[in-house]
């Protein structure tokens, strides 16, 4: 697996384009593969009752999109949560072919036939919410709760606790403008976006307001947890004994994704390495089935 390219180098090898054209080593990789996440849970992780993902922000050149539709094919789940910001912004026509495909894949999901189910809460950036929820089926949501594990679950966006923005909305919008010019000349990694957010004394701060604020609401609530997106920041701490989980976003690399099983929860990367070797154990899964071998199991 030495000579196996990671990250934007997928992109450039052409692999995901046409097998012939790759110069990757795929023999170690099984045809049955599934990601089941060993390092963040007791017991490997192959099942979810609920997955909360956010901040997808099709429309922008950053969206993770064919992370995104691997990621929804492969992993086996009840119930999506999209935590706000399925849009970049209230312009469709910003959205490219992989965006669309994004959103043909959640209609499928919410076909009754799969018996999974779909929550939309709304985010700041979701503007066409309402006539997208009729096309796709699913119901959206300014903030929804749930139980789990005999714990309340609360999940909102968190914009609403985004106080820097509001009472500074210049500075953020000229922040705005230099960070999507950083995602002009260098869309693929995003170097100087991501050290501008990591380095950014405002920026960390406000990630904390959000999460301090959305803590006391929460206690409002009498939830136990509280999952929030919105600071593209993720981040799971425990603090006035609540637990706080951030689900970061589909931006960036690695993107995020808060997984309960059974009777744990964690946020989880969802890398180029696990999306990788799933469709490379689906190409295999799928030879083998033509040339008449058994079907191995796997989670589609």
């Amino acid at each position: 697996m030495n000579t196996l390219k990671k990250y934007d180098d997928v992109y450039e090898s052409g692999y995901l384009e046409t097998e012939e054209n790759s110069s990757f080593n795929f023999g170690n990789i099984t045809d049955n593969y599934f990601p089941k996440f060993e390092r963040f849970y007791k017991n490997p992780a192959t099942h979810f009752n609920n997955i909360i993902i956010s901040d997808i922000h099709l429309g922008s050149k950053l969206a993770q999109t064919d992370l995104l539709i691997s990621f929804l094919k492969n992993i086996s789940f009840d119930r999506l949560i999209i935590n706000g910001d399925v849009f970049d912004s209230i312009n469709m026509k910003r959205l490219s072919k992989h965006h669309w495909k994004v959103l043909s894949l959640l209609r499928k999901i919410t076909d009754s036939e799969k018996k999974k189910e779909v929550i939309w809460i709304r985010g700041n950036h979701d503007g066409y919410s309402d006539l997208l929820t009729q096309l796709l089926g699913i119901e959206v949501f300014n903030e929804y709760m749930f139980e789990w594990n005999n714990k309340k679950i609360l999940v909102l966006h968190g914009d609403i606790f985004d106080v820097y923005t509001s009472k500074h909305p210049i500075i953020s919008e000229l922040a705005d403008i230099i960070y999507k010019f950083a995602i002009f000349i260098d869309p693929k990694k995003n170097r100087i976006g991501k050290f501008l957010k990591k380095n950014t004394k405002a920026f960390l701060r406000n990630a904390q307001i959000v999460k301090e604020r959305s803590l006391i609401y929460g206690k409002h609530k009498h939830a136990d947890i509280v999952c929030c997106g919105h600071t593209h920041f993720p981040d799971l701490s425990v603090e006035s004994n609540m637990l706080y989980l951030n689900s970061g976003s589909w931006t960036t690399h690695p993107t995020h994704f808060i997984g309960f099983t059974n009777d744990e929860v964690n946020i989880v990367p969802f890398t180029f390495d696990d999306m990788i070797n799933l469709e490379i154990s689906n190409s295999k899964k799928k030879k083998n089935k033509k040339m008449g071998q058994e079907d191995l199991p796997f989670y589609v």
